[in-house]
């Protein structure tokens, strides 16, 4: 448990290549790539800020949620939860730190044993994958292609010797693979003394440091003259760590090469956004309101008055909350009918949200089954993490064969699935209850697994139910009981201060229930305004919410039916958690990695708690909790840093469970939250590699494992995936005393598929005599074969860039010429300005006219003025592939002396600009002097 604690205290997340150390001067993966993010993700808030006419204040102390709120430019006290930033922090973080896991030894992902120029083509191949991405608006994909690609960025300043050749800034060339690497030692090139000691100071040759060569340490055996990586055992050029040998000066390598690799992974991140816009970079790192409407809906011929209501909710939703803090950030509509399943509309513009939903029309249909599951795994291969799904039939699945895959998704999402389940008043369907028909009662499964409802109403009475809906938009909603049961029970729930809007949810049939406040007073289920709450009955649904005023305290109830029934009580809060199952692993860099399956029943297990919404929490305790509300297991929790805690629990059992956490915030105020999504242990592990990229037209078979725990017998196997990649897959495995088996997945990409496509295949593999189950993941990218990876030139033709001081009303002028030469093209100038403490508007103009270079391909001619006020400039140009070349020019101001002053001049960023000897752009004088006169004549 100590070696465990150590780690986590070490990492504070996830597995590391910059190695763990007790020292408060290393730093690991996610502090990199969290830095960097954040920065970067700052700097998008203050130019979004900018080009609306708002103020962007940058907070003192740069959190996620303190970003969260100053980029949305709503107070802290405002009803905005920072979970769902966090979690999408942790999936790029979590993507980035994984790869010392699966591919430890994989020397091109970690540019070690000297493999530079394979360690570069990775990084090139993942920022085309990134790119493709999101041009295709794929935020997920590029989410998880970002996270891994950072990894091998950040891993070349921590084993190389960047820094040993004396540099102390990004290596550019590694983002530019239109530009040679220089100077890599060739395979028989001798790099090192041999040193097998556990220091080995002055271990590179003068030779390479005096050439300026670059090279890389050995994990593997390390051939003479070559240079240790280094370990535990003996010596080597990695920097991983703090607290060990410094420079003659007191540098200490760790710390640099740290620091240099934050300012990289802010390189690519800027390189992104420039690309891309503000707009689409910040909701690709999740910095939106949070809430996202979900709507999944059966279009066939029976549906249409729930169709009318689906209209009517999604206009109300809509102008509701219009420019609140719980605005939908998302839309995202999924149809479903027989035999069709799809199309899927996800929008921001809820004028096109609404535009969908008024062209939905019922048709179709016959036998009374419909594609209902297919529907909803359509919806969880689409919404971001911790989303509502709303789920609209009258029907039971036809497709009951995607019950494994759609609980898979709901777990690995974290997505709650709600249902409104309707009679037909057609001939075709007869009324019969969902929860009794045993056809229907997956809905039920489904909504009991994920948190939801499955809710029971006639087409009359479903605008009654469709309230759930309005009470879940919002980022805040926290879960303060959720329980399933069978019998007459008491149960109890605690609401702190940070709590409001609480309500309870009651479905199942002949409900008699007694609500009790922490004073006393009680209240039955009566329906009606009582001295307690509101009573809302609608079909098999009891909708109760609190009134408002002092709620402080435990409040208990007592529900008493013939039959089964669930209790939710829901609230608004900022103060909420996330968790994550990890394991920890060894090799060249230990650490732990999050499970993104089920967790391994039976055995000990280690969660990962991240708190929002307070600090200086005390006394937490984290339990595992029953589908009725009995406690299974407690864990020991160990606190990591604010807000961050590991909890350890022993032998998890193997019935669903969800976690309860308590303790109490810096008030000493008591509080319970409850994870809503059931989990559910596996003796049964399935193991795949995380990714593969291919080729329009190319083909790949890739090895799965299928290990048990105490399950012998036949392994049933599924897979499937949304594009159809998917040819064939082993059926069934055989799992013998040895405890595991070996099958193989076959994919396929159709020649003609774009570039940026991604599809994830759902590996499920089930026993056939326990039925227990487990799943995993598999990404599939697709990128072309041949595409334009070189930036964008960008000159200034004339320019009038000398500024008085004090710059009073003087004005400077550049005018630029942008070519892509013969590549895909130009997209229009990316201009981003900063203007401090001065009016947005009047304080710059652009003039942009479409010419031709030198060599007659299309240009972009650009002018720009401002107000010699404005202190930083940056004029960029991209192209189609979204491959960024940045302009470079300088403001000059004189110092008050008359004397230039270097501190004076504002400088545009700029990554180095194509040699001159480059074919698409010649620098003859006489060619630039006669475009200018051709110019001129056409304005």
């Amino acid at each position: 448990m100590s070696y465990l604690v150590f780690i986590f205290c070490a990492l504070i997340g996830w597995s590391q290549s910059f190695l763990p150390s007790p020292s408060s001067d290393s730093r690991s993966h996610t502090d990199i790539t969290e830095d960097a993010l954040l920065e970067v993700a700052a700097d998008a808030c203050r130019d979004a800020a900018q080009d609306e006419g708002q103020i962007f204040i940058r907070p003192a102390l740069l959190s996620p949620e303190n970003l969260l709120h100053a980029c949305l430019n709503v107070s802290e006290d405002a009803d905005l939860s920072g979970s769902k930033f966090r979690e999408v922090l942790n999936e790029i973080i979590g993507e980035n730190t994984i790869i010392d896991r699966d591919q430890a030894f994989i020397p091109s992902l970690h540019f070690n044993d000297e493999a530079i120029e394979s360690g570069r083509n990775v990084i090139t191949q993942g920022i085309s994958i990134v790119k493709a991405n999101l041009r295709r608006g794929n935020l997920k994909a590029a989410r998880r292609s970002l996270g891994a690609v950072t990894h091998t960025l950040q891993d070349f300043y921590s084993h190389s010797d960047w820094f040993e050749l004396g540099n102390f800034f990004p290596n550019p060339n590694l983002l530019r693979p239109d530009l040679q690497l220089q100077n890599i030692a060739g395979v028989n090139t001798p790099t090192c003394n041999d040193c097998d000691m556990k220091v080995c100071p002055n271990v590179i040759l003068p030779q390479i440091l005096n050439t300026n060569t670059l090279t890389s340490g050995y994990v593997s055996l390390t051939p003479q003259g070559k240079c240790n990586h280094g370990d535990s055992t003996r010596g080597g050029i990695n920097k991983d760590f703090g607290g060990g040998e410094v420079t003659p000066d007191g540098t200490d390598p760790h710390l640099v090469a740290s620091s240099t690799a934050t300012e990289a992974t802010k390189n690519l991140l800027q390189d992104l956004r420039t690309a891309f816009g503000n707009t689409l970079f910040l909701r690709m790192l999740g910095i939106t309101r949070s809430a996202v409407v979900c709507f999944v809906i059966d279009t066939t011929g029976s549906m249409g008055d729930d169709i009318a209501e689906v209209r009517r909710i999604t206009s109300e939703i809509i102008n509701n909350n219009i420019g609140t803090a719980n605005e939908p950030s998302l839309y995202i509509l999924v149809e479903f009918n027989d035999p069709a399943v799809g199309p899927v509309t996800s929008t921001t513009d809820p004028r096109e949200m609404k535009q969908s939903v008024n062209n939905l029309r019922p048709s179709g249909g016959g036998d009374i089954p419909e594609l209902s599951l297919s529907g909803i795994e359509l919806a969880l291969r689409t919404v971001p993490p911790s989303s509502d799904i709303f789920v609209f039939t009258d029907a039971p699945p036809k497709d009951i064969e995607l019950r494994d895959t759609v609980n898979s998704l709901i777990q690995s999402t974290s997505s709650r699935v709600s249902f409104f389940l309707t009679n037909a008043l057609s001939s075709r369907r007869r009324r019969r209850s969902a929860l009794t028909n045993p056809g229907n009662s997956i809905y039920q499964q489904l909504a009991q697994l994920s948190g939801g409802q499955a809710i029971e109403v006639t087409k009359a009475t479903l605008p009654l139910a469709t309230a759930i809906i309005e009470d879940s938009i919002t980022s805040s909603l926290v879960t303060l009981l959720q329980v399933d049961s069978s019998q007459t029970k008491t149960f109890s729930f605690l609401v702190d201060p940070r709590v409001r809007n609480v309500t309870l949810y009651i479905t199942g049939l002949s409900i008699n229930f007694t609500l009790q406040n922490p004073a006393g007073m009680s209240q039955n289920s009566t329906p009606e305004a009582g001295p307690l709450a509101s009573v809302f009955p609608v079909g098999n649904l009891y909708r109760v919410p609190l009134n408002e005023g002092n709620l402080t305290g435990r409040w208990q109830i007592t529900i008493t039916s013939p039959q089964d029934y669930s209790l939710r009580v829901t609230g608004r809060s900022t103060l909420n958690f996330m968790s994550q199952f990890v394991e920890v692993f060894d090799g060249p860099h230990p650490g732990f990695a999050v499970i993104s399956a089920r967790p391994p029943a039976g055995q000990n297990a280690t969660l990962l708690v991240t708190v929002t919404g307070a600090e200086m929490l005390s006394g937490v305790e984290l339990g595992l909790v029953s589908a009725d509300g009995e406690l299974l297991r407690n864990s020991s929790v160990t606190r990591l840093r604010d807000g961050t805690f590991l909890a350890r629990v022993p032998r998890l059992p193997d019935v669903p469970f969800t976690l309860l956490l308590m303790g109490q915030d810096a008030n000493g105020q008591r509080f319970r939250r409850q994870s809503r999504t059931q989990i559910q242990a596996s003796q049964i592990t399935v193991q795949v590699q995380r990714s593969v990229v291919l080729v329009p037209g190319e083909s790949m078979s890739v090895p799965f494992t299928v290990e048990s725990r105490g399950i012998e017998g036949v392994i049933s196997i599924s897979a499937r995936d949304d594009e159809r990649f998917v040819t064939a897959v082993s059926r069934s495995l055989n799992i013998d005393a040895t405890g595991n088996a070996t099958g193989m997945l076959s994919l396929s990409v159709p020649t003609g598929t774009p570039s940026g496509t991604t599809s994830v295949v759902t590996l499920q593999a089930e026993s056939t005599e326990t039925r227990q189950s487990n799943f995993a993941f598999l990404r599939v990218s697709v990128i072309q074969r041949d595409i334009d990876i070189t930036p964008p030139v960008c000159r200034v033709l004339n320019d009038s860039l000398d500024c008085p001081v004090p710059c009073g009303n003087a004005t400077w002028e550049v005018t630029l010429l942008m070519t892509d030469g013969n590549g895909t093209g130009l997209q229009p100038p990316r201009i981003s300005v900063t203007i401090p403490d001065r009016p947005v508007n009047e304080t710059y103009t652009v003039i942009i006219d479409e010419v031709q270079d030198e060599n007659g391909y299309n240009a972009t001619l650009l002018t720009y003025r401002a107000s010699c006020c404005v202190t930083t400039v940056e004029i960029s140009a991209v192209d189609k592939e979204s491959n960024v070349g940045r302009c470079d020019f300088s403001i000059r101001r004189p110092s008050t002396t008359g004397a230039p002053h270097p501190s004076s001049s504002s400088t545009s960023k700029i990554s180095p600009t194509a040699p001159s000897s480059s074919p698409r752009v010649t620098e003859s004088l006489w060619r630039t002097l006669l475009l200018l006169a051709l110019t001129a004549l056409m304005l």
